[in-house]
């Protein structure tokens, strides 16, 4: 999912906004990303058990169950807000090969992948391995073509600036999927040294591939070009390549159906696991008969997910979505900082390094820089993003107020213990 639809998705625009500094913008976006996942590799050692966000703000807060919902909800809108982004990039490079009104065809592959999520997780993973490969070939074609212009590595002398941190907030939606990893760690073997493993080489190949085409992109194309097309990296290698851009193009397709596959198999497992433990109603829990998918979870997270289409512009899609992360981000780094007083003996077979006093330095930059991203966007994305925000608050809140489990449940758990 990381080396995914996000690339292909927000390059243009970030080019757009940061100019001949966007691969500083993904350097600055990727450091964000890792003093999380850094938070993220300790708390999933600690809590070795599926739900993330949930699961730790809910150990960290316990009086403050709303926290948990709330926090557990933005993920989830973001992950919806990831499923329309690439939904409606997909109809860009849908546009070079036919055209097609956007909005019906990017609400069509989000039916039909919520299709292929209710038959099986077994279907969903195989199209997901041969899609990324499609993918990472394609990256590594474009980069190709970039190499192969005299003007490659120009940019390398541009100069960070304001814009590159308003470039970084947009770009770090690339670097979203690290935060899943985590959600495997039940079937993981040797979780406590595979997961922060995995965390950190997916973001260290990530980023290496992504300044790569960052460079590539400004060789081929001028920055005010690239924020114009709506199928970036296609429009760039045909200043190279006309037949490598319709590959290309072709490759796009792949990878942004795959990570809106994969945003939505994720998101509904996220709801589906809150779910399960008296946090939403529990309807939103039930399975199919036979394949045992939750179609009800499912089916919540395609409604969210259309419904924000109408939104229409990749950008402002691409910017709900990373304010919603960084949002649940914020709270996570400051979960971890207050574990570290409230449970000071609770084991940690990842640590995550460095601390003043107690204090452990990289959450708190973590949760510095996501709280900086926040105030890099848009007035439309502040409008629905606080929209999103009382929503999560408010359910969160009702949902304490309920009793955790209906009696009966109750009573069957405590006759088991």
């Amino acid at each position: 999912m990381i080396l995914g639809a996000g690339i292909y998705t927000i390059i243009g625009k970030a080019a757009g906004v940061a100019q001949e500094s966007l691969w500083l913008g993904f350097i600055l976006a990727a450091i964000a990303a890792l003093m999380t996942a850094l938070s993220y590799a300790e708390l999933a050692t600690m809590f070795p058990r599926a739900g993330a966000e949930y699961i730790y703000l809910k150990n960290a807060f316990p009086k403050h169950r709303w926290a948990s919902i709330a926090s557990g909800l933005m993920m989830a809108f973001a992950g919806a807000s990831t499923a329309s982004t690439v939904a409606v990039a997909f109809t860009g490079y849908l546009e070079t090969f036919i055209s097609v009104p956007a909005l019906l065809a990017a609400g069509a592959l989000l039916i039909v992948f919520t299709i292929l999520n209710i038959i099986g997780l077994k279907e969903s993973s195989w199209v997901n391995v041969i899609f990324t490969l499609i993918e990472v070939g394609g990256l590594i074609l474009f980069i190709y073509l970039g190499i192969k212009n005299p003007k490659f590595g120009e940019a390398l002398s541009a100069k960070p600036n304001f814009t590159t941190l308003s470039s970084a907030a947009l770009i770090v939606f690339a670097y979203f999927g690290f935060e899943n990893t985590v959600n495997l760690i039940e079937e993981t073997k040797k979780p406590e040294r595979n997961i922060p493993l995995a965390i950190s080489l997916s973001l260290g190949i990530s980023t290496t591939l992504y300044i790569l085409v960052a460079l590539s992109a400004l060789a081929l194309l001028p920055p005010a070009e690239l924020a114009q097309s709506n199928a970036t990296l296609t429009d760039a290698a045909k200043q190279s390549s006309p037949r490598m851009a319709s590959i290309l193009g072709g490759i796009a397709l792949f990878s942004t159906a795959n990570t809106a596959l994969i945003a939505l198999v994720t998101t509904s497992r996220i709801l589906y696991g809150m779910s399960h433990d008296y946090s939403l109603p529990a309807s939103i829990a039930k399975v199919s008969g036979k394949r045992k998918t939750p179609w009800v979870a499912a089916l919540v997270v395609l409604t969210m997910a259309l419904l924000l289409i109408p939104l229409g512009k990749v950008e402002v899609l691409a910017s709900v979505s990373s304010f919603a992360t960084m949002i649940a981000f914020t709270a996570i780094n400051l979960a971890l900082i207050f574990l570290r007083f409230q449970k000071p003996h609770k084991k940690r077979p990842f640590k995550v390094p460095l601390s003043i006093k107690g204090v452990p330095v990289f959450p708190v930059l973590g949760a510095l820089l996501a709280i900086t991203f926040c105030f890099q966007f848009e007035g439309t994305v502040y409008t629905v993003g606080f929209l999103l925000i009382a929503i999560a608050v408010a359910t969160g809140l009702w949902m304490q107020k309920q009793k955790s489990a209906p009696f009966y449940v109750r009573f069957f758990k405590f006759r088991q213990n």
